[in-house]
């Protein structure tokens, strides 16, 4: 096995077999599995959360990766018309460029076409919060 540091993050790995099969018990909720080589690697695609293991975004890093901001500096670098949002939902530095590429018209939040999906994400969110 490759890369047992990360896997026992979310999993404690049970044993292994020649055949390539582990036997593993997730960490939350306790459910047991036998998992390929190939299984347990798409547990680690994207690699999860160091702290929380998380795989898709938590209070930590967002769904792209990136390590969210602290308050002092959400406080120091967010523009006053998406504060609130980013106190509330939590932004990282990228989400500050993209934020720029949402416009409101008529009252609901937009990205530019192209954005990637992250700012689609965010667009989401700020319609959620309305």
């Amino acid at each position: 096995m490759s890369d047992d540091g990360t896997k026992a993050q979310r999993f404690d790995l049970l044993s292994s077999s020649e055949s390539g099969l582990s036997y593993v018990r997730e960490k939350r909720g306790g459910t047991m599995r036998v998992l390929t080589e190939s299984e347990l690697a798409d547990f680690n695609d994207p690699p999860p959360c160091p702290q929380c293991a998380e795989q898709f975004g938590c209070e930590h890093f967002n769904c792209a990766g990136e390590p969210i901001l602290g308050e002092d500096d959400i406080e120091a670098s967010t523009p006053p018309e998406w504060l609130a949002f980013a106190k509330a939902c939590g932004i990282s530095r990228g989400d500050l460029d993209r934020l720029k590429l949402i416009e409101e018209h008529d009252g609901e939040y937009r990205v530019a076409a192209g954005a990637d999906m992250r700012t689609q994400e965010l667009a989401l969110l700020l319609n959620e919060d309305r």
